[in-house]
Formats: C-alpha cells, sequence, structure tokens
C-alpha cells in the first residue's frame, strides 16, 4: 500500500470516479487559492527583513553576525520540519494544516513585532518558520486532491511561481510600511492580515471533493524512517540536494536578506527602492522556474538545463557583485537575467523522484527540500560573520555599523564561491530525463 505522504506530493489519491464532479471546478480553484494565498503570506513573513536590517541591528544592538543568525531562526524550524510534513498534511488535511500554521506565523509576527530582547525576536521568527513549514506541500496536497493529475505539474510550477510572488510583496511594499509606520508596526500589519488568511482558509478550503471515497488507514512511520534510510543511502540525493542548495542562496543569502543593504550601500539609495533589486530576482525566478522545466523537455536533458543554470547564476552575479559603474536600472536588468537563468536549478526536485523509488517520492521530495533549503541557516549568518570580520569599527549617526562595499563583496564572494561548487557537483549527477529508478 502506498504510504500517505507518497498521495501528498504524488496526486494518486485513491477515489471513485463520480468525484471528478467537483474535481477542476470553480470551487477546486477557489480552495487552491487559499492555499496559494498562504504560501504567498508566508513567504512575506520570510523575506521581511530584507528591508529592516538596520531596524533590526539598531533595536537589538547587534552587528552583522548576530542579524544573520537572528533571520536563519526562521529556517531552523523550516527545514526540521519538511520530511515530516507529508505525514503531518495527511494526518490532518490542508483545511486544519493551513489554518493553524497562519495561526502559527501570527503569534510569531506578534512576538516577532513585541520583542525586547534577541532571544524573543529569535523565537517569533522561529515560529514563523515552523507555520510556515507545510505550506508548499499543502498546495500540493489541494492540487492532487482538487484536481486531475495531469494539471499536477502544472499546478505544482504555479504555487512555486506564487511563492516568488509572496518574496516580490515582502520587498518594496513591504519597505513602505516600515518607512511609514515602523518595522514593529509592519510587523502587527503582517499579523492582522495573517489572521484574514488564516479565517478565510478555514470557511473557504475543503480537504477533499465530498463524495470521494476515504483511505481510512493511518500512515504507518515504519515505512515513512524506512524510505529516509532508502533515499539517504543514495549518494545521487545528497549530490543533487547540495546542489540545490548552493544554487538557492541567490534567494536566500541574496533577495531574502543581504542584497537590500548591499545595493543602499553600493548606491547610496533607500530601502524601498533597493528592494527593488530582490524583486526583480524574484520576478526573474518565477518565470526562470517554469522555463527551465520546457527546455528540460526540450533538450532532454535534466542535467545540462541544472549545469547552464549553475554557471549561468555564477557570472551574473557575480557581474552584479564585482563590475564596478554598473548604472542602477542596468543592475535591475542583471538581477533579473540572473534569477531567469537561476531558475533553471527547480529541476532538482524532478532528478531527485528520477534516482529514487516511486513508492517513496514523497520522502525523496522532503530529503531534497530539507537539503536545499540548509542554505539559509548557513549562510545567512556566515555573510554576517563575515562583514563583522572585515568591519573597520566605523558607526553611524544611529549608532549602527558602517559596511563598505568592499565588505559586501567580501562577504558575497561566499556565495559566488558556492555558486561554482554547485557548478562542479553537478557534473557528478546521473542524466536521469527519461529514465526510471534503478538501484545503484
Amino acid at each position: 500500500m502506498k504510504s500517505n505522504e507518497l498521495q501528498s506530493v504524488s496526486g494518486l489519491h485513491g477515489g471513485s470516479s463520480s468525484c471528478l464532479s467537483e474535481k477542476n471546478s470553480f470551487k477546486a480553484w477557489m480552495i487552491l487559492g487559499c492555499a496559494w494565498l498562504f504560501y504567498l503570506y508566508e513567504y512575506i513573513l520570510r523575506v521581511s527583513p530584507s528591508v529592516m536590517t538596520a531596524n533590526l541591528m539598531g533595536d537589538f544592538n547587534v552587528m552583522a553576525g548576530a542579524l544573520g543568525v537572528l533571520v536563519s531562526f526562521y529556517y531552523i524550524s523550516y527545514v526540521a520540519l519538511q520530511i515530516p510534513c507529508g505525514i503531518i498534511v495527511d494526518s490532518l488535511g490542508p483545511r486544519k494544516v493551513i489554518t493553524f500554521s497562519a495561526i502559527l506565523c501570527v503569534l510569531g509576527s506578534v512576538l516577532f513585532a513585541y520583542s525586547d530582547t534577541l532571544l524573543m525576536a529569535q523565537m517569533g521568527r522561529f515560529l514563523m518558520g515552523a507555520g510556515s513549514a507545510c505550506a508548499y506541500l499543502s498546495c500540493a496536497k489541494v492540487g492532487a486532491e482538487w484536481f486531475d493529475a495531469s494539471k499536477f505539474a502544472v499546478i505544482t510550477g504555479m504555487t512555486m511561481m506564487m511563492g516568488t510572488f509572496g518574496g516580490m510583496f515582502g520587498s518594496s511594499p513591504l519597505a513602505l510600511l516600515v518607512n511609514g509606520y515602523g518595522w514593529r508596526n509592519a510587523m502587527l500589519i503582517a499579523a492582522i492580515v495573517g489572521i484574514g488568511v488564516a479565517l478565510t482558509s478555514w470557511l473557504i478550503i475543503r480537504d477533499y471533493p465530498k463524495d470521494i471515497e476515504q483511505e481510512t488507514s493511518s500512515p504507518s512511520q515504519a515505512p515513512l524512517l524506512q524510505g529516509i534510510k532508502l533515499v539517504a543511502s543514495n549518494p545521487q540525493n545528497w549530490l543533487i540536494g547540495i546542489y540545490g542548495c548552493m544554487m538557492y542562496l541567490p534567494l536566500s543569502a541574496f533577495a531574502e536578506l543581504w542584497g537590500v543593504p548591499f545595493l543602499m550601500e553600493r548606491y547610496g539609495i533607500d530601502n524601498e527602492l533597493a528592494s527593488r533589486g530582490s524583486i526583480m530576482v524574484f520576478l526573474g525566478m518565477a518565470l526562470g522556474s517554469p522555463l527551465g522545466a520546457w527546455l528540460s523537455n526540450y533538450c532532454q536533458s535534466r542535467k545540462k538545463i541544472m549545469s547552464w543554470a549553475a554557471l549561468g547564476s555564477l557570472i551574473s552575479f557575480s557581474i552584479v557583485i564585482y563590475v564596478p559603474h554598473i548604472p542602477l536600472n542596468l543592475m535591475f536588468g542583471i538581477l533579473f537575467l540572473g534569477g531567469l537563468i537561476s531558475g533553471g536549478q527547480i529541476l532538482y526536485f524532478a532528478a531527485a523522484k528520477e534516482v529514487s523509488p516511486p513508492h517513496n517520492s514523497g520522502t525523496t521530495i522532503g530529503f531534497t527540500n530539507c537539503l536545499v533549503m540548509t542554505s539559509g541557516p548557513i549562510f545567512q549568518p556566515l555573510l554576517g560573520w563575515i562583514l563583522d570580520f572585515t568591519w573597520d569599527g566605523k558607526v553611524s549617526a544611529e549608532g549602527t555599523p558602517i559596511y563598505t562595499l568592499a565588505m559586501y563583496q567580501y562577504s558575497f564572494s561566499s556565495v559566488i564561491a558556492a555558486l561554482l561548487f554547485s557548478w562542479i557537483i553537478v557534473q557528478f549527477v546521473r542524466e536521469t530525463y527519461g529514465t526510471s529508478y534503478a538501484a545503484d
């Protein structure tokens, strides 16, 4: 019998043909839209510190390294819950999971807004990450239950786009709120929005079409543990996951945190204008992900597109970081191009599923996403620590450390090295296009 975790990502839930009356219907799209709304919302919370770095360092009297640790607390809980998320969503259903997850995000936002110590702020970010952990898989679960299997790939691709749109909303629009009302009030406004998301989800989302035949068996823990062991014992899964971790850095290290202060220092602009650079990366990624999937099918290769994405990201972000005298509008264009090219990285999910047994596809996706998302808790603090190491002791009138352009360039060298490593490591990934699983 297939595990419930696999059903949550593969759309292979058993059911009668009579459920087609509600599948693919307007009601189904309304339910999916609510799931997407939560995914967009949690992504806004994820990237929100990028437009308030100076505010946070000033209020908590910390330097860049401590700020990176604070922001990365989101990823600590997020990463830890990735593999169990399939079981959680299958056991409780997307309606309860999304509603409860939104409430967790609200509590985290409120705690973060009212925090007067660094520990309170870290716990706020931790709650946000825990609330966000099941967001993507909940959308996949809704897509699997409410739509035909033929639409599942399109729905998951559109879900990824919704996340990047959330990153865009968490840039300039949130910067306006931060500049107009302060970062604490901006987070309280985000909490109020989250209450609306929770209420809407509870009222509209339903777990299954009402006439579907439900499986009554509960998920078994033994197959899950066996699946994790099988997936983790395949070296190809580690290579693909590490590749994804390195390739996610243009988002987790640049667009989600350090890109805005870097552009502020480079061009002498405010956080609102600098946040447009992050928007360009997110927009490029939103378009590049489906484009990468299309190119993979056209070229009949996963490995080629993943390799080209790594090399193209390495070149484009090296230009962003090191080439002098780039006009601001041209810089925005290069950032868009970098995001577009790096969108090809999303094939790591397809490659991982194709080197693993089909009955472990859910565990494989959780394992892969767990490795990919470790880029946040590793590199967000790392870049901050490098900034602190190169800091010359100068502070602003408000008492916050001043980091020069050269310091940011030195710090971002770790991202460039990681992108180079991703290109090297993908050369050892087996081509999976058009192949079925075969044990090594």
